[in-house]
């Protein structure tokens, strides 16, 4: 795991290494082991290493071939790389290093941009091929490696974070308000946009080239395959997840350094660090708790660790933490990131790097076996779609519930004309997030944001794929896989783990475990209304039912009670001399409105504050770089 970059000059030379020794420095986190800088008149690359397989300096990058015609950076791991190098072997290639990145680079020679067919792994890369004279880039299918871009007159370049392009190049970049209207509703920003109009994100199963002369094309690679539903009965199918996340484990246990996992107490993790333990007796799991109890899965991550007999490894969590971390987290995210669980996401890889240099997760899990609420919300959204006659939900059922929304029964009216919209929707929706400011987005908007609307519906993929031949419950999996997972929960976990200079791997996130859990059966995964119903089934044969049987917690912060202390006091500070209302972004106005309510009791506006805390501090550290070198936000209160 590491930061790559680089920057292609089209059509003359290159002037000076300004950007790529930015990069780097933006980078060094990611990759505090190595650095490694190439240019000539025409290419840069950099790379800032962490290094977890192969050692020794014959694995660092660039790393060039035989007659140094093709030069290569990478980010990430290639869990199929032993298989792959004796192949190459075989067909004649000779190798310098036990790296996987070498096996890349001879794959490329051997097959070309085929190449990222073969991999199987987690990996961004670049390839300069100097004989073609054109760059190529590739991202993995999930998206668990990120990978930036800007096309910008005369040159291209692309980097590993948003915050190594903004490094040296800001000044050649323009806001993008639709995407921060998409921030303000969804929580985070769908790809490919980003908050720079410049700057785009390469899509996860995507590969790019780059001439010389400025000629850019991008090919589509990989999507969930097109197939039939694998028909088979629940023992069966039961022996078949299993033994192909296992396997997904081995491999992802793989690592010339000592290895890990984060342990949540949740099922996906509790299954994952189940499997590892029998391949490394005595792992090391990592948990973060808090103080409020109901927020805290201490006890259940302390059930699975007794369970399994790993070394656990813990730690409390308090509303300090979040005072004295979020600036810098701000700054590593490089645009506004409004999911206030990057905050024990980082705590506990700065954790588990004190023992460990690899961690695993249970990232991915949810969106395989239909584990959020969205998925049976739609499912049910479905049921009724069925059942209610087309005529009623569009006349009746909307006049009744709005003709009913004061009674004594006004909440389940609410519910019910919820439910009603969304069996309308031709496509599942992407996010119906009220805990955003999606639902109060004109009242926010300064003068700036109002001249710009974002329709978070359009965020949905599930309309590319064949809505009419697949399950409402697929749709919205489809939609979980391709937004949700790569912008939101895997920038979450890369960006927050590399800053704690820590490499993560997930086992659920194996494209072909992935593909398998695909083809199953909607009842496989949704079941009576029970969530994940065939993982808990397998999970429960080794992990006590009171930890798998239970309502889901997710990796959350106790916000809704630190909200009525010291984070509403620091965000009312910054108010006070607020630069997104300076700027036109935001009113003040709802705001303060929302930090009275919330600190009253009267509305949770948890996630709407931490919005607007990320949204300014952003603005300041960033945009205006007026705030640097602050570590803390305890000196503003």
């Amino acid at each position: 795991m590491c930061g790559i970059g680089g920057e292609l000059y089209i059509n003359h030379h290159r002037k000076d290494g300004y950007v790529l020794n930015r990069m780097s420095e933006a980078m060094k986190e990611r990759g505090p082991d190595d650095e490694g800088i190439y240019s000539d008149e025409t290419i840069g690359l950099v790379h800032r290493r962490l290094s977890i397989i192969d050692l020794s300096p014959a694995g660092r990058c660039p790393m060039d071939n035989e007659d140094g015609s093709v030069k290569i950076v990478f980010n990430g791991e290639i869990y199929n790389y032993q298989g792959l190098r004796q192949r190459l072997l075989d067909m004649g290639h000779n190798f310098r290093s036990d790296s996987d990145t070498e096996v890349i680079l001879h794959g490329y020679e051997q097959w070309g941009e085929d190449i990222v067919s073969q991999l199987n792994g987690m990996f961004a890369f670049a390839i300069w091929d100097s004989e073609k004279k054109c760059l190529f880039i590739a991202r993995d299918r999930l998206g668990e490696k990120p990978l930036y871009y800007a096309e910008l007159p005369g040159r291209f370049v692309f980097a590993s974070t948003i915050i190594a392009l903004t490094a040296g190049l800001k000044d050649h970049f323009s806001l993008n308000y639709n995407a921060m209207n998409s921030f303000l509703s969804c929580n985070f920003i769908p790809g490919p946009q980003t908050i720079w109009n410049e700057v785009s994100s390469l899509l996860p199963g995507h590969t790019m080239t780059v001439t010389q002369t400025g000629k850019i094309s991008v090919r589509q690679y990989w999507d969930f395959p097109d197939s039939p539903i694998k028909e088979m009965n629940d023992t069966d199918a039961e022996e078949y997840i299993e033994h192909l996340l296992e396997n997904s484990v081995k491999h992802r246990l793989i690592a010339d350094v000592p290895v890990g996992g984060f342990l949540s107490g949740g099922v996906d993790s509790s299954l994952i660090m189940t499997l590892a333990s029998r391949h490394s007796s005595g792992i090391n799991t990592f948990s973060i708790g808090f103080l409020e109890s109901d927020f805290s899965e201490l006890r259940y991550a302390q059930q699975v660790a007794k369970v399994i007999g790993s070394t656990h490894n813990e730690l409390m969590l308090s509303e300090n933490n979040v005072l004295s971390i979020i600036p810098m987290l701000v700054w590593h995210y490089g645009q506004p990131y409004g999911d206030s669980s990057c905050i024990p996401t980082y705590l506990v890889s700065e954790l588990s790097r004190k023992t460990v240099k690899v961690g695993l997760t249970g990232d991915g899990g949810d969106e395989s076996f239909a584990g959020y609420s969205r998925a049976i919300t739609n499912w049910y959204a479905s049921i009724y779609r069925d059942i209610i006659p087309e005529r009623l939900r569009h006349n009746i059922i909307p006049a009744l519930c709005y003709s009913l929304k004061d009674s004594q029964l006004s909440g389940f009216f609410k519910r019910l004309n919820s439910l009603n919209q969304l069996s309308m929707m031709k496509n599942a929706p992407i996010y119906t997030n009220s805990l955003s400011w999606l639902n109060n987005l004109n009242e926010l908007q300064g003068p700036v944001l109002k001249n710009y609307k974002t329709d978070v519906n359009s965020f949905s993929q599930s309309r590319t794929w064949n809505n009419d031949k697949e399950s409402f419950l697929i749709q919205v999996l489809y939609d979980d896989f391709k937004v949700q997972l790569p912008d939101d929960f895997l920038v979450k976990v890369d960006i927050a783990s590399m800053a704690a200079s820590l490499e993560v791997r997930s086992p659920f996130l194996d494209h072909e475990f992935a593909e398998a859990a695909w083809a199953l059966p909607d009842k496989m995964k949704l079941r009576f209304g029970q969530r994940k119903w065939l993982l808990k089934r397998i999970a429960a044969k080794y992990i006590p039912k009171s930890v798998i049987y239970r309502k889901k917690m997710g990796f959350v912060l106790p916000m809704k009670h630190w909200w009525k202390g010291k984070l509403s006091k620091a965000l009312s500070v910054l108010m006070t001399d607020s630069r997104a209302v300076q700027w036109g972004w935001i009113e003040l106005s709802p705001v303060m409105k929302a930090i009275s309510e919330h600190k009253d009791g009267k509305e949770d506006h948890s996630t709407r504050l931490w919005q607007i805390l990320c949204l300014e501090l952003w603005a300041r550290i960033v945009v205006e770089e007026s705030m640097t070198g602050l570590c803390s936000l305890v000196d503003l209160i």
